[in-house]
């Protein structure tokens, strides 16, 4: 590698400190940070920025509201044409206030967020710039409907989906044709959880709804904000109201695969495949569907669950992501989380995600997640040249 990383991050966020630590550990210039806010700029020199980098790293443009506004107001002229989904003008964009926690124009947001990477894209692609996670498979990643057919083509295991539901009505009625008397239905352009909602029927229209998303009533409507904390919702109406106002930002349901158990708690694996090959492994259980840690959940313990899985199967779960990953070839790393079913007889990709690596406190062969990620960065690099 000729020169230091060049790093498109937010700079208030831990994402970039790590990385930065990392690179230290190993013996690596220090990166050079490009914050988002300035990417974002029609007149920033980006292309000239990277020329002086030896590879690209992006990290997540989230957490900073300022970045956020950018990329909705990015995405006006392209949501437009989409009349489908929420959308509002540059200049509406421009005087958005933040209102911590609300799920808003995720559709517009990640029209913004495709033209954003496609000029990274195209500037790293004319320096000839080794790029960590393409910007085009991370566009893929930000888009579960767009993962799961990527999935499904190649033969990795998902959970049967419905498509996207327009609202409550069209949900119910697709519940009804193929059976199913529980789903999860997940905002495609969402990430920790935002706006998932577990839910469940007797097939007699009495309903439970299990989700961190709230809504709350102002002068101007309904607003959908995501909590730091789970809920069961049982009114109906109430139910309808908060499925109709996720499905405005474009969602996806799929079927409710039942998550295995340990100690009285159903868990999930995040796995974080690097360079092809499982590395870190996290166990997130919960006494709820949703497993995210954020959300109150605590993690597990991989040796139990390795041992009650058997090495043969734990086995399978590894390659497993690794068959996930490999549906991304351009990224360098890719986390992927994995369902146990509740017999212990399969391994579910639930989703996939292009900056699932902030694992803090995880070790793999000693290593770090960033750590782990830029000595098979170099490996690559050696095998390359040879």
């Amino acid at each position: 590698m000729a020169g230091p990383f060049a790093l498109i991050a937010n700079p208030e966020n831990r994402r970039a400190a790590y990385f930065s630590e990392a690179c230290q550990s190993r013996g690596l210039p220090e990166p050079v940070l490009l914050p988002w806010a300035e990417v974002l700029r029609d007149d920033f020199p980006l292309r000239k920025r990277l020329a002086e980098a030896g590879a690209l790293r992006i990290e997540s443009p989230g957490e900073n509201f300022a970045v956020e506004r950018q990329m909705i107001g990015l995405g006006s002229d392209a949501a437009r044409e989409e009349p489908t989904w929420p959308s509002i003008s540059r200049e509406a964009a421009a005087a958005l206030e933040e209102d911590h926690g609300r799920l808003r124009l995720q559709r517009q947001w990640y029209h913004g967020w495709l033209l954003a990477l496609a000029k990274i894209e195209s500037a790293a692609s004319s320096c000839e710039l080794a790029v960590m996670n393409s910007p085009s498979e991370i566009a893929v990643a930000f888009d579960k409907a767009a993962t799961q057919f990527r999935l499904l083509e190649a033969g990795v295991p998902i959970a049967p989906n419905l498509g996207i539901c327009r609202d409550f009505a069209d949900l119910r009625s697709r519940m009804r044709e193929a059976g199913m008397n529980r789903v999860f239905l997940k905002p495609c352009h969402g990430s920790s959880a935002s706006g998932i909602v577990a839910l469940e029927t007797d097939g007699r229209d009495r309903w439970q709804a299990t989700t961190s998303a709230v809504l709350t009533e102002h002068s101007q409507g309904v607003r959908l904000h995501n909590s730091l904390h789970l809920q069961r919702v049982r009114d109906t109406a109430r139910i309808r109201q908060l499925v109709d106002a996720i499905c405005r930002e474009r969602a996806l349901a799929e079927r409710w695969i039942p998550k295995a158990s340990i100690e009285g708690r159903t868990y999930d694996l995040r796995i974080l495949v690097i360079a092809g090959l499982a590395a870190h492994v996290v166990v997130r259980t919960s006494r709820s569907p949703i497993t995210n840690l954020h959300l109150g959940n605590e993690r597990g313990n991989p040796d139990v669950v390795r041992a009650r899985l058997g090495e043969f199967k734990w086995a399978a779960a590894l390659q497993t992501a690794e068959a996930a990953g490999a549906c991304f070839p351009g990224c360098h790393y890719l986390a992927v989380d994995l369902m146990v079913d509740s017999a212990l007889r399969r391994f579910v990709v639930a989703e996939v995600n292009a900056f699932g690596d902030l694992l803090p406190r995880v070790l793999w062969n000693g290593m770090t997640s960033w750590e782990a990620e830029l000595e098979a960065w170099r490996s690559t690099l050696l095998n390359t040249k040879s």
